[in-house]
């Protein structure tokens, strides 16, 4: 990526990091959403605020609207989540991805799709996918569907280090690197085709960056550890969709603590992981 694209993500990182919960930090929340709105203005996206209830109050996903030459499909959505468990300024969980998402638009700004892309910016997904539920809940009243989903989950942490990469119980770790210097995309069974598309379109996008891909049996709902992110609600759906992320705490030790910040991320890998997203987004939705 040019400089000018690794100053961007730069400056989104220093942008979002700090503690974002609807119950400790509220006012930085906000903050951090308005953010994303008016870099998705920037990018020549229509932009627009889904109001998310929760208990007495509220937040936002922010919605960024690329239109497509075909004008019945429906749209396919790469999302990021912005908020943060408290305590944890949310560098790689999930600023990172945040960053990723933002790029992306600006990337893709000029480039013609024929299926319409909305990049969402979720909210609450640390407090139960609250969030993607909801975006979910108000496209079906308006009879409206999705195309696909990618949710980026944690993207900016790498470690190279031989034995720094662990799995699940139920994932034959034999089959995989034990190095955590690649980024997994991660479906279940409905989801396959739409998963076998994003890895290879990542792979041919950005061959230097390493990707490794796991299928899940089913809808994925016995495996906990795979569905930690807001493509789980898309997944109870009957919706196709895809997670990719560098495995959060079968790799970073910074998870949901108070250390995840901007120091421990490699914005290198940030950068290769827009390049790879960015490439597959262009072939699949034009």
């Amino acid at each position: 990526m040019l400089k000018s694209g690794i100053t961007r993500v730069e400056n989104h990182l220093h942008a979002l990091i700090g503690e974002r919960n609807l119950n400790t930090s509220p006012e930085w929340l906000q903050q951090c959403a308005d953010y994303i709105a008016n870099r998705f203005r920037d990018s020549q996206l229509a932009v627009r605020k889904e109001v998310v209830p929760f208990d007495t109050r509220s937040s936002d996903n922010i919605l960024g609207r690329k239109e497509g030459s075909d004008q019945r499909s429906n749209p396919f959505v790469l999302a990021a989540h912005y908020d943060t468990v408290e305590g944890s300024p949310g560098a790689d969980d999930n600023a990172s991805a945040v960053a990723v998402l933002l790029e992306a638009a600006h990337c893709l700004q000029s480039v013609p799709l024929r299926i319409p892309l909305i990049f969402a910016a979720f909210s609450l997904e640390e407090s139960g996918f609250v969030g993607s539920y909801h975006h979910i809940a108000e496209a079906g009243k308006r009879n409206e569907g999705f195309y696909g989903m990618i949710s980026l989950e944690m993207v900016g942490y790498r470690d190279c280090r031989s034995g720094s990469q662990s799995y699940p119980v139920y994932v034959d770790s034999s089959r995989f690197p034990d190095t955590g210097d690649f980024l997994a995309v991660i479906g279940n069974e409905p989801s396959a085709k739409l998963t076998n598309a994003v890895a290879h379109g990542m792979r041919n996008a950005a061959p230097t960056l390493p990707i490794e891909q796991l299928i899940v049996p089913g809808r994925g709902d016995e495996f906990t550890e795979v569905r930690l992110s807001d493509h789980s609600p898309f997944w109870e759906h009957g919706i196709p969709a895809v997670m990719i992320t560098d495995t959060a705490f079968f790799r970073n030790p910074n998870y949901h603590q108070a250390s995840d910040t901007l120091d421990t991320l490699d914005l290198e890998f940030i950068c290769d992981t827009v390049q790879a997203v960015t490439g597959f987004l262009k072939r699949y939705l034009s």
